[in-house]
């Protein structure tokens, strides 16, 4: 059996991650070839595919974000990654059980006492009545459960509901600029869970 060295395995791994060239792949296959790009900041991700794909159009991109074909939503390591609507669905169900496992282990001592299947629902219902930042979530449940911490209680909504930033940062259209991750429904796809 035929061996590959260090520098090819390498070379090759740089090649599939589209950091030799430039390529013309379309914007959307682009982000399924890399299974997902760093998108904790709004426009980082930005950066990230003009530096990969010749003639990146960052307005037509946001519209693939307005319309839900790509998402931004908590998946490796728990952080925000954006991916394609299908890899999003593929992809969450596989390491919720890390980011449920995760969560918990840094935030079980402020969760005494809660019951975080109410919490969770609760920051579904907030989401659903109106478009917030996870500031502004953490805070809106630290109404109702005023003894806990809002970054935990956030955390809790977050690692439990399988949501995604449905009003996406990061758009360069006005319209589409603020961060809000509402439930699945609201861009039409399945239910992922709680």
């Amino acid at each position: 059996m035929p061996s590959i060295s260090p520098c090819a395995l390498g070379r090759a791994t740089l090649a599939r991650q589209l950091l030799l060239e430039r390529s013309t792949l379309a914007p959307l296959d682009a982000v399924e070839q890399l299974a997902g790009l760093q998108a904790q900041t709004p426009q980082s991700w930005y950066t990230g595919l003009w530096t990969r794909l010749l003639d990146f159009d960052a307005a037509a991109f946001g519209r693939l974000l307005e319309d839900r074909a790509v998402v931004r939503i908590a998946l490796m390591r728990s952080t925000i990654h954006l991916v394609s609507a299908r890899d999003a669905l593929a992809f969450r169900p596989l390491v919720q059980p890390v980011i449920e496992r995760s969560t918990r282990g840094s935030f079980a001592r402020q969760w005494a006492g809660l019951d975080l299947d109410a919490v969770a629902a609760a920051g579904r219902g907030l989401m659903e009545a109106q478009p917030m930042t996870f500031a502004e979530l953490g805070r809106a449940l630290q109404e109702r459960w005023p003894e806990h911490n809002r970054l935990a209680l956030g955390q809790a909504a977050r690692s439990a509901w399988r949501w995604h930033r449905s009003r996406p940062a990061g758009c360069v259209s006005a319209a589409a600029r603020s961060a809000t991750p509402p439930s699945r429904r609201g861009w039409g796809g399945p239910s992922m869970g709680r």
